[in-house]
């Protein structure tokens, strides 16, 4: 994206001149509406240049000030092969963003006192239950909603022939592992907010989508907006884009996962969405949400942990702190959401009473998606206040050498997001290696390390949390963030030595989110590689053995914890792994 554009100034002078032969110049006069023709104007040349540049066939927004829609537009092709174009009442899947209308139907239930945050899940949804290695504080609709209540990422059934009831999903929990403690840290979970769109059934007494009909989407005039497509969204679908064969896209996944991200509509309707938001709950004359609920939300529930390095939830919304040119922060909350060949973000400065939202058709289109929200709120405020968010920029630090004991001190495995990665000193610097990826690292002021992924540098640092070590990323946008832990996993019991080897899926059997488990011994260590249709190339994770029939993804973060089972049976070894059961290949 550009720069913020120069927004209008007012002289001094002629305001002086103004009030001096006004009738009345006095501390009432309104400030004048901010003019967003300028912007308008801006983005009009710049997005379909963007679209082009990124491959995007299709991208609709809706930029909010106070009570008032006050642009909103579609660019490109909703369905290039239908010749349609993309307008503001094109309907897009919306993935993750769907969790913040689960938030906030948990609040109006709380505001009803059907249900309260705190109380353990299963005084929400009786008959609730998991399997856990660990003993502590039980599950409650806040650590749902905030991540931290160790719940599993996902679950498998993403080819079911049908789709699957919340209270089926929920029920196919019995047999599995809970992956962290209570309140251990911040694990990104799809199947929490399936928890928690349950809890909205079982404390409401209506099946999910019709309350959300019913207390969300009608009162807010959502009139194109479901958790399952209907005929009258189907024609204003946008059609999706993106490398995955049709065969491979999962039929109804996203609507067996409505509350964590099956929720479809335009961004009309959810500029009627960011509208209550922004005016204290209240939409047409009603009140949707208290004032009390959306300062929950938006209240940083993870304040000081030590594991949640460089991130700050409220209830499904994720916070920053955004700087400001000369000093100063202005708070931003926003989340984003993939779906499939789809992207969509949904982003409020509430102080200032500004929001947008963004969608897209193209699944590569995330981060022109996300860099986009936050530039239209950028050149939002500076219309409409004259501050200007500061431009991203590295850190500002020089090359510093260190001994190599100092180096030596953050050697060793890690489990990360590119797989398991050593680390070792090389000369003067860290070198890390995960794979065929191979970083030089070097160390600089301040702790930090700096590399290149391909052209781009990368800035890393590392930092010590308790017994934890942590590797940190660094992004000019996004803060500090959690790449992966230290570990040390326990040594191979030879009940796993004998089940390495391939598994799959048998043939005959409904297909899967899995399509194959490979075990294998690494110097010792025993590795899973996983694939699946929704994988890009084989995920390979360091395992720590948790007994003989159990192993748990080694490291700290999303979807490690997670528990793998097996079991010796007359036809052979089969692992349960993500819900989905595998035998072992001939």
């Amino acid at each position: 994206m550009h720069t913020h554009p120069l927004a209008p100034r007012r002289c001094l002078l002629a305001l002086l001149v103004a009030c001096t032969f006004a009738a009345a110049c006095d501390d009432d006069t309104p400030p004048p509406e901010p003019d967003y023709a300028a912007l308008k104007r801006g983005f009009e040349r710049e997005i379909p240049i963007a679209l082009m540049q990124a491959g995007v066939k299709g991208l609709s927004l809706a930029l909010v000030d106070g009570d008032e829609v006050v642009w909103s537009q579609g660019f490109g092709m909703a369905d290039v092969e239908a010749g349609l174009q993309a307008t503001p009442q094109t309907v897009y899947r919306m993935g993750s963003v769907a969790k913040v209308f689960t938030a906030s139907a948990v609040m109006q239930l709380v505001e009803a006192r059907r249900a309260s945050l705190d109380q353990p899940i299963e005084e929400v949804i009786p008959g609730f239950s998991m399997q856990s290695r660990f003993s502590g504080g039980p599950i409650t609709l806040r650590s749902l909603l905030t991540h931290h209540a160790g719940i599993p990422e996902q679950l498998g059934g993403g080819f079911s022939p049908r789709p699957l009831t919340l209270a089926e999903r929920v029920e196919a929990l019995r047999e599995e592992h809970r992956a962290w403690p209570v309140g251990t840290l911040h694990a990104y979970s799809n199947t929490g907010f399936v928890i928690a769109g349950r809890a909205v059934e079982t404390a409401s007494g209506s099946d999910f989508d019709t309350f959300m009909r019913q207390h969300l989407f009608g009162p807010l005039r959502m009139e194109h907006s479901a958790f399952r497509v209907t005929p009258a969204l189907s024609e204003r679908l946008a059609r999706g884009y993106g490398a995955l064969p049709p065969e491979d896209i999962p039929p109804y996944w996203l609507e067996s996962e409505g509350p964590a991200g099956g929720l479809l509509g335009s961004v009309e309707d959810l500029s009627h969405f960011v509208l209550m938001l922004l005016n204290d709950g209240r939409f047409d004359g009603r009140q949707v949400l208290q004032p009390e609920s959306l300062q929950e939300l938006w209240r940083e529930q993870n304040a000081g942990h030590p594991l949640d390095v460089g991130t700050r939830i409220g209830l499904a919304w994720y916070l920053h702190d955004v700087p400001l040119e000369g000093g100063g922060t202005v708070r931003m909350v926003e989340h984003d959401g993939g779906a499939i060949q789809f992207n969509a973000m949904v982003a409020l400065m509430p102080e200032h009473r500004l929001g947008v939202v963004v969608m897209s058709n193209t699944d590569s289109a995330g981060g022109l998606v996300n860099g986009l929200a936050r530039e239209v709120l950028a050149r939002a405020l500076k219309v409409k206040t004259g501050q200007v968010v500061a431009e991203p920029s590295a850190p500002a630090v020089q090359p510093e050498p260190q001994p190599s004991e100092a180096l030596a001190t953050w050697t060793g495995l890690y489990a990360t997001d590119a797989g398991p990665m050593r680390i070792e000193v090389q000369g003067d610097n860290l070198v890390a290696v995960a794979g065929d990826l191979v970083l030089e690292l070097v160390p600089h002021q301040q702790g930090f390390f700096r590399t290149r992924v391909g052209d781009a540098p990368l800035w890393l640092s590392f930092q010590q949390a308790g017994s934890h070590t942590l590797l940190l990323g660094h992004s000019e946008t996004q803060g500090a963030g959690l790449l992966g832990t230290r570990i040390a996993p326990a040594p191979m019991p030879e009940s796993w030595r004998a089940r390495l080897g391939t598994y799959r899926v048998p043939p005959g059997h409904t297909r899967e989110l899995l399509d194959a488990l490979v075990l294998s011994d690494a110097g010792g260590l025993l590795l899973l590689s996983y694939t699946g249709p929704l994988y890009d190339g084989p995920v390979t994770v360091v395992l720590d053995p948790a007994g003989e029939d159990l192993a748990a993804v080694a490291g700290l973060g999303r979807g490690r914890g997670e528990v793998l089972r097996a079991k010796d049976e007359v036809d052979g070894a089969s692992l349960t792994f993500k819900g989905v059961r595998l035998h072992r290949a001939p």
